[in-house]
């Protein structure tokens, strides 16, 4: 008899409920990111654009047109179309780069940030405390537990 239980179904009981776990979260993020898009009246590509420049902000970083060309995988006049309408709602501007006058760097505005802050800051306080509340053996682990399937989504091949 031939086992019809799907790949995750048919995994250990673990793994398949870890699998099961990091499913809902994703589930759960998309729905916050939903959630923020209606709040902020951007499309799926423009939001992705704003979480990527928050992140890169809150790390201290900048990012150019080109930047979000590689990083998203589109044609450097579609990343300037997007900062186009990023910035015609107020979300983006263009700052100069501080020791080349010819760069210019992309930040959220002021008010950006604030709507961002304000619609998700409770969500990444939530999620600080309850990280702050892991211990350090187990923090080690799921770090590396993380990178592991990080290193697993760049490696892996795209049947086609």
């Amino acid at each position: 008899m031939q086992d019809e239980r799907t790949p995750h179904e048919a995994a250990s009981g673990s793994a398949h409920a870890l699998v099961t776990a990091v499913d809902a979260v994703e589930d759960a993020e998309k729905a916050l990111d939903q959630r923020v898009r209606v709040v902020l009246g951007v499309n799926n590509t423009d939001f992705a654009v704003l979480q990527y420049l928050d992140r890169v902000q809150r790390r201290g970083g900048s990012a150019r047109v080109g930047d979000i060309a590689a990083r998203f995988g589109v044609s450097s006049g579609s990343a300037t179309e997007i900062v186009h309408r990023l910035t015609g709602a107020g979300l983006v501007h263009r700052v100069p780069h501080p020791s080349d006058a010819r760069v210019r760097r992309l930040a959220l505005t002021a008010t950006a940030s604030e709507r961002l802050e304000g619609i998700v800051g409770g969500v990444r306080a939530d999620l600080d405390a309850l990280l702050e509340s892991i211990p350090p053996v187990e923090e080690a682990r799921l770090i590396e537990l993380l990178r592991q399937v990080g290193e697993i989504f760049r490696s892996g091949s795209v049947a086609g």
